[in-house]
């Protein structure tokens, strides 16, 4: 099964997307022109795969982030696709010399197939790719997008996530492209599919491949390995789209899930002994403060990380066995990003309101965590029953406004108020309002957040 093959033809095109090129290509460009802009080009990215009328758009939102490859340096992608077709044990890279779409010929990286084809647990049997779309699907937006790239073909069966993450760390470099393919929940009612996507939400936003492992998304293992990776490499996630096929194409009694998420080198990271993320300087600046010293200087950490000099908003969490000990933050960026750190951590542990102030001996048995925000947007909606349904579980944070009171939920708190009405309730009530302010249509607002964890 060695030998290399020829052309691996279209096996989904004309069912999951169109077979006409023209069709095709107009379609995709359709999508893309409807997606947002303005993410810079990600190290990893995680995309649907489903039929195009179903996930295009939600994978559209992920791909408008990629910029096109010149022909003499084309961009290597790394592709990570569940096999749903036949049972497989580790992972296939094939025999083949190029993928096929309407869109033309897909070149594989022959030299970095072969190097993984000596690995324990990786075949070349092509069995595996023949009927497969969950990674076909990807190419066309590719070819439309990067248009030069080269291909490593990864179709996983039984692995687990770790042992996929060695494997691509060994030769995935800062300059390739790491795609995980995989839906969310499947077959479960509107309501319910997005209660138990909110989970895969959380841990993909939370960069947590454990988390992850307890979803029902499809390809499970591959964002797995992706997550792990990331917690290596210290990259941090963005949400470029959610939805499910109730909100395009299909009904409401029997959905699947779609979310689309993109990786980032973490630019908040400091290096001191070692690498020291934003909990870590949270950690640093009370362990001075708290013992009477001075705190670490915010002009410090603007020299030594230029990005922390740009304005910024965040949350800085104290708990001390999972429960709350101080919560203090900026819901817009007023100020530079370091100062902003700084003084809410020390705002969190000395002057929350809730709790008496922490204490230097203290300090070693709380969990620190740093939420940063994006900027908050308007959320209308046209009833209440409009507003439960269009929050989504573990991923909006809301601000909520009425007669002069305000008051915020970070996502993380979708943790503890799962349900909609719940997190709403106790929203009015943190306010000062009665519980039941968000039916006389209050003025809502969301972000989302990066959480940062020591």
């Amino acid at each position: 099964m060695d030998t290399v093959q020829g052309v691996r033809p279209a096996a989904v095109a004309g069912s999951f997307y169109p077979n006409d090129p023209h069709v095709l290509r107009s379609m995709i460009r359709q999508f893309l022109d409807r997606a947002p802009g303005g993410h810079p080009q990600p190290s990893a990215m995680v995309a649907p795969h489903a039929g195009y009328v179903y996930s295009g758009y939600t994978a559209a939102c992920a791909y408008r982030s990629l910029a096109k490859a010149a022909p003499d340096k084309p961009l290597r992608v790394f592709l990570l696709s569940p096999s749903h077709r036949m049972a497989l044990h580790g992972v296939s890279v094939g025999n083949y010399r190029a993928y096929q779409t309407p869109l033309g010929e897909v070149a594989i990286d022959q030299e970095m197939v072969q190097q993984l084809a000596v690995l324990p647990d990786v075949t070349r049997d092509p069995a595996a790719h023949q009927q497969e779309h969950a990674l076909e699907v990807h190419l066309p937006f590719l070819q439309e997008t990067v248009q030069h790239f080269q291909l490593v073909p990864m179709i996983f069966g039984r692995i687990s996530g770790g042992h996929l993450a060695d494997m691509v760390a060994r030769f995935c470099q800062p300059e390739d492209l790491l795609l995980a393919s995989t839906d969310l929940s499947h077959y479960y009612p509107y309501d319910e599919a997005r209660r138990l996507d909110s989970q895969a939400l959380a841990a993909l936003s939370a960069v947590d491949p454990q988390a992850m492992s307890k979803t029902e998304a499809c390809g499970n293992t591959g964002v797995c390995a992706l997550l792990e990776l990331a917690r290596r490499r210290n990259w941090r996630s963005v949400l470029a789209d959610y939805r499910n096929s109730g909100d395009t194409a299909g009904g409401k009694d029997r959905v699947v899930g779609y979310a689309s998420y993109l990786f980032y080198p973490a630019e908040s990271g400091v290096r001191a002994s070692g690498e020291m993320t934003l909990a870590g300087v949270a950690r640093l600046h009370l362990n001075r403060i708290l013992r009477g010293q001075a705190g670490v200087q915010p002009e410090a950490l603007t020299t030594r990380v230029a990005a922390l000099a740009q304005p910024g908003a965040c949350f800085v969490t104290l708990t001390r066995q999972g429960q709350l000990r101080g919560c203090i933050g900026s819901l817009q960026a007023h100020r530079p990003l370091a100062n902003d750190l700084l003084d809410n951590a020390q705002a969190a542990a000395l002057r929350d309101p809730r709790f008496p102030p922490v204490s230097a001996e203290e300090l070693a048995a709380l969990r620190i965590e740093v939420s940063l925000l994006s900027a908050p947007q308007p959320f209308p909606y046209s009833s209440p029953e409009d507003l439960l349904q269009r929050l989504q579980p573990g991923v909006h944070g809301v601000i909520l406004s009425k007669g002069g009171r305000r008051a915020t939920f970070l996502p993380q708190v979708w943790e503890q108020l799962p349900e909609a009405q719940s997190f709403l309730q106790h929203l009015c009530q943190k306010a000062g309002l009665s519980a039941d302010c968000w039916r006389e249509m209050p003025e809502i607002s969301v972000y989302t957040v990066q959480k940062i964890v020591e």
